[in-house]
């Protein structure tokens, strides 16, 4: 008789869309493919061998495609109503996608399993940056916000308020703020190392220095990211995700892009560049890549080009090889998305608005107030 481990072995080496075929299988192969430690399984043997991930395009609409191919891109539905303006991912973490649509309704979303949950309404506000993670020490995945609030006196440090939504809880609540803004106000938190990153500035000053913030999603402090020895001081910083690793896109001017990675998460002695771009070795002006994923072999990465071109960079043979495939639409911005079968577990009795405490008042009222008589 073949044992439960050897067919969570083999069933792990499956891809998501054929794992939901076989619940159909039996009680046992449902409860097997459902339980968290098998899902757990797979999602490690999906991130250790660089399988079942899809690319992600969205203008209008959202397209997707197997990384393995990335043919052919075909529409992909998400749950949000959009009144034809579509959605923005706000980030991407071990198969979810956190969504938003114009006005401002959010969600946490599986695409591979089409289930969803939509986080409460915390209303709109004119600047902020957003970011989606998971905490590695409660299993639990968390939406922050950080609110850049409008200042009186010009001469007075920047303020922000930092709001947290956890998917198990389903709520809404303030933590520590902190005294910077985003450099880029349309670029989200980069999350990697149990933590998620932004470039944020002090002082909106072209001559002040950006840094790098991390804030670790177990703890919710935030803390400074150290930098690499950048040869030249002067260039745009932006941030990404490359194999699970911070990686820094050092962009100077038109005439090269260097890409850095952070092999040992908070080591500053980890950081090594990874390759460099020269302006003639792209099509079109240098002024923007964002990098994607490596190749199965690990030889090549996947960059976006100024949100209207994909290509592969081969970084033996120091080459480019564009990526065209039907249903790929004129300009897009990408996401990496792994295909899992992560579950969208909810506390349903926090739900619904700030955590003011009011669920525990409740709670502490009813044992304290009542008692049953048989």
């Amino acid at each position: 008789m073949v044992s439960h481990d050897l067919i969570a072995d083999i069933l792990s080496r499956l891809s998501v869309k054929h794992l939901l075929c076989l619940r159909s299988v039996s009680k046992l192969w449902r409860s097997l493919i459902d339980d968290p430690d098998f899902i757990n399984l797979h999602l490690s043997r999906s991130l250790s061998t660089r399988t079942n991930h899809t690319l992600i395009l969205k203008s209008t609409d959202l397209h997707a495609a197997d990384l393995s191919s990335l043919v052919p891109f075909a529409k992909l539905e998400h749950p949000l109503m959009s009144y034809n303006h579509g959605v923005e991912i706000l980030g991407s973490c071990n198969g979810l996608l956190c969504i938003r649509n114009i006005v401002e309704d959010m969600a946490i979303w599986n695409p591979s399993t089409r289930k969803y949950q939509v986080l409460p309404y915390l209303g709109s506000c004119k600047g902020y940056v957003c970011g989606f993670g998971h905490d590695p020490i409660k299993d639990d995945y968390k939406v922050v916000k950080i609110i850049q609030l409008d200042r009186v006196d010009a001469d007075k440090p920047l303020e922000t308020e930092v709001k947290v939504c956890s998917l198990k809880r389903n709520r809404w609540r303030k933590i520590q703020d902190i005294p910077c803004v985003s450099s880029f106000p349309s670029a989200n938190g980069v999350f990697a190392g149990g933590a998620l990153h932004w470039v944020l500035t002090q002082k909106i000053d072209l001559l002040v220095k950006n840094m790098i913030f991390a804030l670790d999603l177990a703890s919710e402090s935030f803390n400074e990211v150290p930098q690499p020895e950048y040869e030249d001081d002067i260039f745009q910083l932006n941030i990404g995700v490359l194999g699970g690793c911070l990686c820094v896109v050092a962009n100077h001017g038109d005439a090269r892009v260097d890409l850095w990675v952070m092999k040992e998460y908070g080591v500053k002695e980890s950081w090594t560049i990874l390759f460099s771009l020269a302006r003639e070795d792209v099509v079109g002006p240098l002024r923007f890549l964002k990098p994607l994923a490596y190749s199965r072999t690990g030889n090549q990465v996947l960059l976006e080009h100024d949100n209207i071109n994909l290509f592969w960079y081969d970084m033996v043979k120091h080459k480019s090889d564009d990526v065209w495939a039907p249903g790929m639409p004129p300009s897009y911005e990408t996401e990496i998305c792994l295909q899992s079968l992560v579950s969208l577990n909810v506390d349903k009795r926090q739900q619904n608005g700030d955590d003011n405490g009011d669920v525990k008042k409740m709670d502490d009222f009813l044992s304290k107030g009542f008692k049953l008589v048989l």
